[in-house]
């Protein structure tokens, strides 16, 4: 899988640098997404080249959350700068309109509310 991929080579290749996480996001409306109404298969094969060129990038595509009819989507991608984020959409013509380093969050992170000091649950 490119994700497993994509880790090997930046522990290979980039041994001092972490993996970041980032959502990059495309919108017809600003012209980062292909005019018209792009097909299921059509989609998957843009995000399938997507991800067959991240390694390349130490880049894994983790997910695309996308509403076809209305031309947006939601990339969530890993790698360890915004730089290499770019370079695997460009290495493959995917434009983009943003590409926005955020956290890793999920339900069981939000649940436990924690002080910035002690760092005991409240």
């Amino acid at each position: 899988m490119a994700i497993e991929r994509a880790e090997k080579i930046e522990l290979k290749e980039r041994p001092n640098r972490k993996m970041k996480y980032f959502i990059d996001t495309h919108d017809k409306i600003k012209g980062s997404f292909p005019a018209g109404e792009l097909s299921e298969e059509e989609f998957f094969a843009q995000f399938g080249a997507l991800e067959a060129a991240c390694p390349q990038f130490a880049v894994g595509a983790h997910a695309a959350h996308v509403n076809l009819k209305d031309g947006k989507a939601f990339c969530f991608m890993s790698g360890p700068d915004e730089e290499s984020i770019r370079k695997a959409h460009e290495a493959v013509h995917l434009t983009y309109d943003s590409i926005t380093e955020v956290r890793k969050v999920t339900g069981a992170d939000m649940r436990i509310k924690t002080s910035l000091s002690g760092g005991q649950p409240k």
